[in-house]
């Protein structure tokens, strides 16, 4: 069949790309065919003439290890967050503050409400979209710290209650959460600057949550069109100044994530070693850096 679509094999190619397509599925392997094919989005998948099966497999293998520096960079990024959260919110409100309801804003903003009740009236609100997460994920929770006081009948302290909550959980109650002096303190211990602890800093840790997911699912990277791409802090625009990427393309994720890693770890060592990594391979880079649009 990839023959006859002008894909250029011999018999050792046959043998790998045999024993790839076993092991990852077609149609996530699919995905990286489409920047060597002639017009995939109107149905001619023939390949480009000259086209080799290391062509496509060099950026998949390359993603795999891409996704592994994404995850010790996103699982960086949520210890700390959820650490720190934990610790101010404690602080200032107290423990058990977090699973009250009066914590939190019934929606982002005026507008989101708005819109929100004109068009879906009996969809719940994402405050109570984040509560009815919060308890299946404390009522489901194997951590030891989590069944402690399951099995006592007593409420799950804040510094406990991290160790449960996955990154997205956690990003939601940071952008929908009413202490802005918790907000502020933990925003700015990130790198975030004057006003992006309201401006930029929570659609900035949702978009790394995302990444994260992408990852999770082995989603592919490369010559990706990222639908919720992050606003860029004024720290990372000035740490890579000298960079440049399409808007919506992995890239920019992977600057605000390097430079979020960076300021926590007070170092450059995580963001040199991804760079590093991406850069090592031209054709990889380049799908890193600009985003493909493919219908």
């Amino acid at each position: 069949m990839f023959e006859e679509r002008g894909l250029a094999l011999d018999d050792k190619d046959i043998d790998s790309f045999r024993t790839v397509l076993y092991d990852c599925n077609y149609y996530r392997l699919s995905g990286y065919f489409r920047a060597f094919q002639v017009d995939p989005s109107h149905g001619d998948n023939r390949f480009v003439e000259g086209t080799c099966v290391d062509d496509f497999l060099t950026p998949y293998l390359m993603d795999e290890r891409l996704r592994s520096l994404v995850f010790e960079g996103t699982s960086r990024l949520e210890r700390t967050i959820g650490a720190r959260f934990s610790y101010l919110l404690a602080q200032n409100d107290g423990a058990y503050s977090y699973i009250d309801e009066n914590s939190y804003n019934e929606y982002h903003t005026v507008s989101d409400k708005n819109a929100a009740l004109s068009q879906f009236p009996s969809r719940q609100s994402p405050r109570s979209q984040l509560f009815n997460e919060l308890c299946r994920w404390l009522s489901q929770s194997k951590e030891v710290c989590i069944r402690h006081y399951r099995r006592r009948n007593q409420p799950v302290p804040i510094w406990a209650a991290v160790e449960a909550i996955p990154f997205g959980t956690l990003s939601k109650m940071l952008s929908l959460h009413k202490n802005t002096q918790v907000l502020r303190e933990l925003y700015k211990s990130l790198g975030f600057r004057g006003r992006e602890w309201r401006t930029c800093a929570p659609s900035a840790i949702q978009s790394m949550s995302y990444l994260r997911n992408m990852c999770a699912h082995h989603s592919r990277l490369w010559k990706r069109e990222i639908i919720s791409a992050p606003p860029m802090p004024q720290g990372a625009q000035q740490q890579f100044s000298s960079m440049e990427f399409s808007d919506k393309s992995v890239a920019k994720s992977l600057v605000v994530l390097s430079y979020l890693v960076d300021y926590i770890a007070g170092d450059e060592e995580y963001s040199l070693r991804l760079w590093e990594f991406v850069n090592s391979d031209a054709s990889y880079s380049d799908g890193i850096h600009h985003a493909a649009h493919w219908e």
